[in-house]
């Protein structure tokens, strides 16, 4: 699991291979691209996949956060911790990324700022978090089974997890190493967008093994989006509006403790 803790957490830029509008849009950096992309951390507030399509229907799915302790699992440079914010919450961020996490300490100074990787045991004791959003992360972490039963352990008893991830038919199709949608598979893509090629890990797999997880921690479905693009993304970047319109990109979920 190496590369998990080199990988984790970043928007999907371009893969080499593609030139549609899935990946025009979606970019944080690379620990290797750094050097070549020193506003990387900035381009995520604009950008019309993450601006006008993944973070608006993500943050469709939260409940009224006024005064909870929300925890942003995989926060990167801290956009989500931002909107959490700014609706109230105190926030608490981890992020797998030592770098990361020192673009988004200044993007929200009273938030509270972590270094932890989803792929292990979480620090923090039993019940700690009313809620717990989590923005294109989760696809970075091979087992769910043990991702899920950590959140649901930190959760208070009426919590809930809004995330988001990679559509899993989208990349079924779009990884040229995807063997078999049935199975959970690691898939590489390779980044082109910040001036040198770097070969991304990922793990892509079918809808149930998104939702049976969830199911075996202790979750149930409380509802699942596949949403469409704003129409500021129809003003921002016409072209990528009419694909994102009609091909799925991203899937957003809302899971609540089962009573």
């Amino acid at each position: 699991m190496l590369w998990l803790s080199e990988f984790s957490y970043f928007f999907c830029p371009s893969r080499i291979r593609l030139s549609n509008a899935r990946h025009a849009g979606s970019t944080r950096c690379l620990p290797r691209l750094r050097e070549t992309c020193p506003g990387y951390d900035r381009k995520g507030e604009t950008k019309p996949a993450n601006a006008y399509l993944e973070r608006p229907a993500t943050l469709s799915l939260l409940p009224n956060v006024q005064g909870d302790r929300i925890l942003d699992a995989g926060c990167g440079a801290g956009h989500l911790t931002t909107e959490l914010t700014d609706s109230g919450a105190t926030v608490v961020g981890v992020d797998v990324s030592h770098t990361m996490l020192t673009y988004a300490r200044p993007r929200v100074p009273t938030g509270e700022f972590i270094q932890a990787d989803l792929g292990s045991t979480l620090p923090f004791p039993d019940n700690s978090f009313d809620g717990i959003a989590s923005s294109l992360a989760f696809h970075y972490v091979r087992d769910w089974n043990s991702l899920l039963r950590d959140l649901r352990r930190i959760l208070s008893t009426d919590g809930w997890v809004v995330f988001s991830v990679q559509h899993p038919h989208a990349d079924f199709e779009e990884y040229d190493d995807s063997v078999n949608y049935h199975e959970t598979e690691q898939v590489t893509a390779t980044w082109e967008s910040f001036g040198m090629a770097v070969d991304v890990p990922a793990y892509r797999r079918p809808l149930s093994a998104m939702i049976e997880p969830a199911l075996d921690a202790g979750f149930q479905l409380d509802e699942l989006l596949e949403p469409t693009p704003t129409e500021a993304y129809r003003e921002a970047d016409p072209v990528s509006y009419e694909y994102e319109a009609t091909h799925p990109n991203f899937l957003c979920v809302r899971l609540l403790i089962s009573i």
